[in-house]
Formats: structure tokens, sequence, C-alpha cells
């Protein structure tokens, strides 16, 4: 069992101002919130996360087609605040830690059926791993026995042992069995949390008495987050958030309807756009990039503490001819201005199989000394 401060206080607490701002801009008709499209998540979307996992680096980018399509991120955000949703996907949580200049007892231990590799058997004391988990083995500039040492610069799941060992797979059968010392950096990617989140929000609508927020008469929606996790402490988790739109937009000569004026967690921060929000309604294509507005947080509805703030933008990436990947970015602030965590969140389609856009991963990056990370799909 992971420790509650570990991993889950960091989804807990970074979650309210990275997931609530986030799930905002959820804009994509039958998406929303930070869960997954479709009631069975990850496997519903399968074939597009292999894609985006191939194809969004800047090196793969560079080499993908430009696209456009006719899809106006303004007209499905109208379409969500007037339509709710109620969505679910698996929540993943990790932690990060690395080691430099290590000195490792290592030894090849076996050649695998494949007869093409060997395991190794690497002495780590109290390493933390289990298998499953992650290590990239990157500085390694010596052979090992007969081994290339291009080979060992690699990425590999672990096999725990125990708690100060354990075997990877290298790509390459030696029969040579003599213990070595390896002199590498490790950086290890621990799975930490595993679970469900459901994410719910109600239709925004108009209030009685009127609702006005930061001046504006506003309609409001209940957004709620539910989170079931295996591996932290609590296993069940959940929080409540109230967004407020506003009914005819503010700034003179925007045409978005419904633009967000702000949101107030229940036992939590009020929070109220300073840049206002908005959203390009025109047709994207792909290399599109722009500012969606900067939301600040404070302790209540007087404004007269500051907690931190988010800076929202997207970013439209190479996909098909006729299909984009669309990233939203968030980046949430403390009130001093250091950056608490990376938010981003991609939608996009199979243009042979999806008729609409939809959110397919949500990837929280917290810059704590850890480094944790959740991903939901």
């Amino acid at each position: 069992m992971i420790d509650f401060p570990k991993i889950a206080t960091v989804i807990l607490k970074a979650i309210a101002p990275a997931f609530l701002i986030v799930s905002f801009v959820s804009f994509v008709s039958g998406c929303g919130g930070s869960a997954s499209s479709g009631s069975t998540g990850a496997a519903e979307n399968a074939n597009i996360l292999e894609v985006l996992n191939t194809s969004t680096s800047p090196i793969n980018q560079a080499t993908l087609p430009s696209g456009t399509d006719s899809i106006s991120m303004a007209s499905f955000w109208e379409k969500q605040v007037l339509s709710g949703f109620t969505k679910t996907g698996v929540l993943k949580g990790y932690g990060y830690e690395d080691f430099r200049n290590l000195t490792l007892l290592t030894v090849p231990s076996s050649n695998p059926a494949d007869i093409k590799s060997t395991l190794f058997l690497i002495t780590h004391p109290d390493h933390k791993a289990q298998t499953g988990d992650i290590v990239t083995i990157s500085n390694v500039t010596q052979n090992a026995l007969d081994v290339p040492f291009a080979l060992l610069n690699n990425v590999f799941e672990i096999s725990r042992r125990d708690a100060n060992s354990y075997f990877i797979k290298v790509p390459f059968a030696t029969n040579s069995r003599e213990i070595f010392l390896l002199k590498a950096n490790l950086a290890y990617k621990y799975q930490e949390c595993v679970g469900v989140q459901t994410v719910t929000q109600t239709v925004a609508a108009p209030t009685v008495p009127v609702t006005i927020f930061d001046g504006y008469e506003s309609m409001v929606a209940k957004y709620s987050v539910e989170n079931s996790l295996n591996g932290c402490s609590p296993a069940m988790a959940s929080f409540t958030t109230y967004k407020y739109f506003a009914v005819t937009n503010p700034r003179p000569g925007f045409s978005l309807k419904y633009p967000l004026l702000g949101q107030k967690v229940v036992n939590g921060d009020f929070a109220s756009f300073y840049l206002p929000f908005d959203l390009p309604n025109t047709p994207v294509k792909s290399g599109d990039t722009g500012s969606i507005g900067t939301l600040k947080y404070y302790k209540s509805s007087n404004k007269a503490f500051l907690t931190g703030s988010s800076l929202l933008s997207y970013e439209i990436l190479k996909y098909t001819s006729n299909a984009v990947f669309i990233a939203i970015y968030v980046d949430t602030y403390n009130d001093n201005y250091n950056l608490l965590s990376k938010t981003t969140e991609i939608y996009g389609k199979d243009p042979k199989l999806d008729k609409d856009y939809k959110l397919i991963r949500t990837t929280v990056k917290y810059n704590n000394p850890r480094k944790n990370e959740v991903i939901i799909e």
C-alpha cells in the first residue's frame, strides 16, 4: 500500500486546480471532464491512442502532413455548456526518481525462450521498483562483456526479484554469466496508483434568483469528480465545484457564447478569469496556437488573498490531412508564481471510425521532488 502523502495527496490537492480547470475546456460534443470519452475509456480509444503515442513527438510532427478540419472549438464549447455530460476514464498515478553515476553489480542470468535476448540481474539496493515499473538506463559507455553498450542505453520493464535487485530483458543473446560493474544513470518510473475517475457536469442553467458572478448574470453547472483508487489510501475520494457561465459575453465584439467566468470549489478556492476566457470560432488547422485565458485563485470571493493562477492555451497538432490533434495546456502556479503543474488534454478522432472529436488523454505533470504524474485515458 502506497502511503497517502506520496501520491494520493498530489492527486487530490493538485487535481482541484488542474483537472477542474482543464475540464471546462473539454469542449467536444458528447465528451467532457478529465475522464476519457466512452464507457470503456482507453479500451475504446485503443487505435487513436496508439497513433497519439507515435505521432506527437516533435520529430514525428515534422514528418506528418499539415491538416485542417471543420471543427470549431467555440461551437463545441457551446454544446457542452448546454448539454452536460458523464464520463469515465482509467486513472494511473506515477512517481519518478533519478540516480546518477551509479556503479552496480550486474550479471547475465539466463536466456529467454526467444534466444534473442538475455535477462540481466541488476543489484540496486532499495530500488523501490515493482514488477511492471520502468527503468531508463543511460550514459553507459562501455560494452557489458560481449553486449554492445548501445543496447543497454534503453528503456526496460522491470521484473522485481527483491528489494535490492531486479531483472531486465536486454535484446542481445549472450552466453556469458560473469558478474560485471554497470556504470550508468538510472531513471525510474514507478506506478503508484491505478483507479477509475468518473466526471459529471450538469447542464448549465439560469437560477432563481439570478446569480451574479463578478458583476455578470450567470448560468450555473455542478461539476463532480469521483476517484476510486488502488494502491493509495484513501481508496475513495471526491470533490465538487460549481462553474459560472456568462449569459451574455461581457466582452464587446466577442462572439463566444457562455464564456466561463469562474468557479468555486466546495471547501476550496474561488477562481475567476483575470484575462478573459475565449475560444476560436473558425475551423482549426495544424500549427494554430493561441491563448484561452488566465485564471486567478483566491481563498474566497472577496479576492483578498491570492493563492495561485493558471494560464490556458491551445495548440493544433498534425495528424492527417483531414484530422488533427487538439492540445489544451494548463500551466498552474502558486501565489509566488512558482510552477506547480503542467496539464495537457489531447482530443482526437479516428478518421475511419469517429464522427466527432473526443478527449483521449489527460496528463498532469507536477513540479515536485518526485515529479509525480497522473494520466487518465
